[in-house]
């Protein structure tokens, strides 16, 4: 199982150098994130190589961090992978609420990052539909 750490943050100026600069301090590498801007405040997802640690350091800090478990999908990097994998998902019942990806290897791979209703349920069933999933430790040590 891979987790994410996601931070509610008020929106202003220096809140993800702050974020950043602690994690780094902390020597925790950030391998993927994403920010959602919400008005005043925003969420940030960070996939980094000790999610653990680093809702401890940013909770410590004084900001409000939450874990959540993700599933993160090996697929081609090529026209038409996203959806093979959402319209597997969409025909079996999955309902994916957030998603991103990163590649590794352009033309070749990426890494898609999912949330989703039931994460037990879609993770057997990426695995029966012929989809590769990331352990926690493969992906926080891309």
């Amino acid at each position: 199982m891979a987790s994410q750490v996601t931070v509610f943050v008020e929106n202003k100026p220096g809140r993800i150098s702050r974020i950043a600069r602690k994690l780094g301090d902390e020597g925790i590498n950030i391998r993927a994130i994403t920010i959602s801007d919400m008005g005043e405040y925003g969420l940030i997802n960070i996939i980094s190589n000790d999610p653990e640690g680093a809702a401890e350091a940013l909770a410590g800090d004084g900001f409000s961090v939450s874990r959540k478990y993700v599933i993160a999908i090996i697929m081609e990097d090529r026209p038409g992978g996203l959806a093979d994998i959402t319209e597997y998902l969409h025909s079996n019942g999955i309902n994916v609420s957030n998603a991103y990806g990163f590649i590794l290897q352009q033309r070749e791979r990426a890494v898609l990052i999912l949330e989703v209703d039931d994460y037990e349920r879609a993770e057997g069933l990426i695995r029966k539909g012929g989809f590769h999933t990331l352990t926690m430790e493969e992906l926080h040590n891309l």
